[in-house]
């Protein structure tokens, strides 16, 4: 089962680098397939994030009973998510007609973005260890950390949901 998880994390990496790059490289019609191909790709992650953090919520707000077995296996999952977001974000798409919520500023500063991504990964493995001691309260402060960490981003590079 980790092979699996593995090489699927993997298979997404290699996805995500490749796309990053080609999308530079390429031009016209096959330049604005890989732009938009990169961009499904962020949206994708992105989603699968909140995906993760869905049920962690729940919990936090005692919404739902608190399952330390579950709230683990969504924690580990956010981190491995976390570890693509710096990459998913490299190619560059503002010379294209995509929808996306990434502001423009994102690749003024890609370096602050980049460090903005690794506070988010260190937040979200330490999620996992706080998760594994399967302590709500203890697991409610980590997951406040990552939460932090995701609005510092948001709120810097993007755009409002309206």
């Amino acid at each position: 089962m980790k092979r699996m998880k593995l090489a699927v994390f993997a298979a997404l990496g290699v996805m995500v680098l490749t796309g990053s790059v080609v999308a530079d490289e390429a031009d016209g019609d096959e330049a604005l397939k890989r732009a938009n191909k990169a961009v499904e790709r962020r949206e994708a992650v992105m989603g699968l994030m909140g995906w993760s953090a869905g049920p962690m919520v729940g919990m936090i707000k005692e919404q739902t009973p608190y399952d330390a077995e579950a709230f683990t296996r969504q924690a580990r999952r956010m981190a491995a998510l976390s570890e693509m977001v710096a990459d998913l974000f490299k190619a560059d798409v503002r010379n294209f007609d995509l929808h996306t919520q990434a502001k423009p500023e994102l690749w003024d500063d890609y370096e602050d973005f980049a460090s903005l991504a690794q506070e988010l990964v260190a937040s979200s493995k330490s999620l996992v260890v706080a998760s594994e001691a399967g302590d709500l309260d203890v697991a409610r402060k980590a997951f406040t950390a990552v939460a932090d960490d995701c609005k510092a981003c948001h709120d810097k590079y993007k755009e409002d949901d309206h």
